[in-house]
């Protein structure tokens, strides 16, 4: 597959994050994975999709770094136009769900760095409250009463 060089580039930073994995993905494009989780995927034609929750979601549009996704406007998917959001902010939104990802991790280590990472990252403080919200939710999930 031919990339455009910003494409190139991205595949280039992405993938040299600790424990990423890339492969094909099932709709073109490249995928990005953690273990199991896919962190997003990026298309030739230049637009980047990446998942999150529903809430993150919200913020992320609400602070213009995303759009509800393409296909799926209904769920957590984002789509991120690459020309009309940045090559930073596509690069910045992709590694934002690798630290959801990582913050949910079974080694403690690892969570706290991603969650170190993320509250000096320089968010808005609704994506970052977006963020905690979730975090909350799925230790509730989790530990039950808690």
């Amino acid at each position: 597959m031919h990339m455009p060089d910003w494409m190139r580039i991205l595949v280039e930073q992405v993938s040299a994050w600790q424990g990423v994995s890339v492969r094909d993905h099932r709709f073109g494009g490249i995928e990005f994975r953690l273990g199991t989780r896919e962190i997003g995927h990026v298309h030739a034609f230049g637009i980047v999709d990446i998942p999150f929750t529903v809430k993150i979601r919200d913020a992320l549009v609400r602070s213009g770094r995303a759009q509800r996704h393409h296909w799926l406007p209904d769920s957590g998917w984002t789509t991120i136009g690459v020309q009309g959001h940045g090559s930073e902010n596509t690069i910045k939104s992709l590694r934002l769900s690798y630290l959801r990802i990582q913050l949910k991790s079974t080694d403690p280590f690892a969570a706290s760095r991603a969650l170190q990472e993320l509250t000096t990252s320089g968010l808005e403080d609704d994506v970052l409250g977006s963020f905690v919200d979730s975090i909350a939710a799925s230790h509730t999930h989790i530990d039950g009463d808690h």
